[in-house]
């Protein structure tokens, strides 16, 4: 997924999204379907008891090189969310971001280190 044009990528993942071909335990989309600029978007990610935590994420224009930044709403105690719901930018996947990353990936790892406990 190198060098693929930022819209053209979020396009692709958005796709997979509403196609269901992700993780199942997740799902994302745009926040408005009128938004040409690929920014605000918010996603759900299922706990092992089925609850569903709410997150909303905002793609930079420079995305995938650079992460969306993320916050849960509301806000979920966990070492790796600050007070204001966003989620660390020292979280592992934020921190070591490749642009090889996705959208799905990032939700992923927020599920099993922030909501399931798990450690990477």
């Amino acid at each position: 997924m190198s060098n693929i044009p930022r819209s053209f990528r979020l396009l692709e993942e958005l796709e997979r999204a509403e196609k269901g071909q992700v993780d199942g335990y997740i799902s994302y989309g745009l926040e408005q379907e009128d938004d040409v600029n690929l920014v605000n978007w918010v996603a759900s990610i299922m706990d092992r008891n089925g609850d569903l935590h709410s997150l909303k994420l905002k793609c930079p224009e420079d995305y995938p090189s650079r992460p969306p930044t993320v916050y849960f709403s509301p806000r979920v105690d966990n070492k790796h969310v600050m007070p204001d719901g966003q989620v660390s930018t020292n979280f592992w996947i934020l921190k070591d971001w490749n642009s090889s990353y996705s959208i799905e990936k990032l939700l992923k790892a927020i599920r099993d280190n922030i909501i399931l406990g798990r450690r990477m």
